[in-house]
């Protein structure tokens, strides 16, 4: 069974761009690699959700569903999700077991509201939207991570570096 790299974060913590930069190394390598982006299974998979604590569980059960599924078949899987309860990501170690490796991107809140490109995090300030994670809803540090990577502090291949050490890849 292939490893899946599951990255959490806050919103605009770095999670899809480490995602990418890591499925890039992996597929140079000749590696299988599949990437599952929150933001992608939202707007197909699970459209049908909201962030409601009950839908968000929906949400990442599927996910972790879908890629147990891959590495199933060979692939490595990177997910990036925010995750951000830790009853979440215990449902996600259930269903994956052994083969996560759950890496929290940790970066601080006003650096990720800085970064935001999509602007969720000025949305939610004007009440435009609810349940943005950080501001609205609590993040909750991670209790058991395989890793921690401060992306306020590390350059991209840094923290590839970082992840790289830290896991026979």
């Amino acid at each position: 069974m292939k490893p899946v790299f599951w990255l959490l974060g806050l919103p605009s913590s770095g999670k899809t761009t480490l995602a990418k930069a890591l499925r890039d190394h992996l597929q140079a390598t000749g590696k299988p690699v599949i990437l599952l982006d929150g933001d992608e299974l939202r707007s197909g998979l699970c459209a049908d959700l909201d962030f409601s604590d009950k839908d968000r569980s929906e949400n990442l059960r599927r996910a972790a569903q879908l890629a147990k599924l891959l590495a199933a078949q060979g692939n490595t899987v990177i997910c990036a999700f925010v995750t951000p309860k830790e009853h979440h990501r215990q449902q996600v170690r259930q269903i994956l077991g052994e083969q996560v490796r759950l890496i929290h991107i940790d970066c601080p809140l006003e650096v990720c509201i800085a970064r935001d490109v999509k602007g969720l995090y000025a949305k939610a300030a004007a009440r435009q939207m609810t349940g943005m994670t950080g501001t609205q809803d609590d993040f909750d540090a991670p209790e058991a991570s395989c890793l921690s990577v401060r992306t306020d502090l590390l350059e991209v291949q840094d923290a590839l570096s970082l992840i790289h050490s830290s896991e026979t890849i």
